[in-house]
C-alpha cells in the first residue's frame, strides 16, 4: 500500500547573502507556538535540502505580539528562529520623521527605506490599508533603486495582509509608478490570454488566426504562444 501525500510549503521571503547562507523572513500576526515553529523547521529542512546551503529564519510578529516561543526541541538538536517585534515600533513617528526629510529635499536612507516597507505592521494611529497608502506615497515620486524596492515590499506586504477590495484601492495608489504600471501591464495580458483561450474554444481557430482576429501585437506573440501552449 503506497500514501502519497503532496505539500505545497510558501516561505514569505529568502535572501541569500554575500556569506553563502539564506536569510528566510515570515510575518506572523498570530503565535501559534510549536505549531509555527514545525512549520518554519519543514520550510528551512526542506529549502537547506535543495539549496545545499544553511537556513536562518527572523520572524516579524505584528499585531501586538512582544513575546513568543523561539526555540522547539527537535531530540538531539534545538531549532531557534530568531523573533523581531514590531509592536513597539510607531509607523506615526516613522512617517513624521521621512516628511521631514522629504520637505527638506533630503534623500532617504537604506536604514529609511527598511523602515518605510515595515511600517504598515508597527503600531500607530492609522489603520492598515492606511499605512500601506501612506508608505507608498512617501516613496513617490523618487524612481530610484531603493525606492522601488520599498514599493515592490510594500505591495507584496499589502497582498499578504489585505484583503482584495483594500488591495484594489494599493494598486490605485502604485498606478502612476513604475511597479504599478508593470502590475497594470500584466493585467492586461492576462485578460488578453483569456480572451484568446475563449475565442479558440468558441471557433476552433488555430492560435494564429486568433491573435491576427484580435489584432494581438508581433512583440506580445511569443510570450502568449508559450503561455497558451503551457495550459493546453
Amino acid at each position: 500500500m503506497i500514501k502519497l501525500t503532496i505539500h505545497s510549503l510558501y516561505m514569505d521571503f529568502t535572501f541569500l547573502t554575500k556569506d553563502g547562507f539564506y536569510v528566510h523572513i515570515e510575518f506572523q500576526t498570530t503565535d501559534k507556538k510549536d505549531i509555527d515553529l514545525r512549520r518554519f523547521h519543514a520550510y528551512d529542512a526542506v529549502y537547506s535540502n535543495q539549496t545545499e546551503k544553511n537556513v536562518i529564519t527572523y520572524v516579524i510578529y505584528s499585531g501586538g505580539i512582544t513575546d513568543v516561543k523561539s526555540e522547539l526541541n527537535c531530540g538531539l538538536y534545538t531549532y531557534r528562529i530568531q523573533p523581531i517585534y514590531l509592536k513597539n515600533k510607531n509607523a506615526d513617528e516613522v512617517f513624521q520623521k521621512l516628511m521631514q526629510k522629504r520637505n527638506k529635499g533630503e534623500e532617504f536612507t537604506e536604514n529609511d527605506c527598511v523602515s518605510l516597507s515595515l511600517s504598515p505592521l508597527m503600531s500607530g494611529n492609522m489603520s492598515p490599508k492606511e499605512m500601506f497608502k501612506k508608505a507608498i506615497n512617501l516613496t513617490k515620486p523618487s524612481n530610484e533603486l531603493s525606492a522601488e524596492k520599498t514599493r515592490a515590499m510594500l505591495y507584496a506586504l499589502a497582498d499578504k495582509f489585505l484583503d482584495k477590495s483594500e488591495l484594489d484601492e494599493i494598486r490605485e495608489v502604485m498606478r502612476m509608478t513604475r511597479l504599478g504600471q508593470m502590475l497594470m501591464d500584466d493585467g492586461m495580458e492576462i485578460k488578453e490570454i483569456e480572451n484568446i483561450k475563449k475565442l479558440m474554444k468558441n471557433t476552433n481557430w488555430t492560435i494564429e488566426q486568433t491573435m491576427d482576429m484580435l489584432e494581438i501585437p508581433e512583440e506580445k506573440r511569443d510570450k502568449y504562444r508559450k503561455t497558451i501552449d503551457q495550459n493546453n
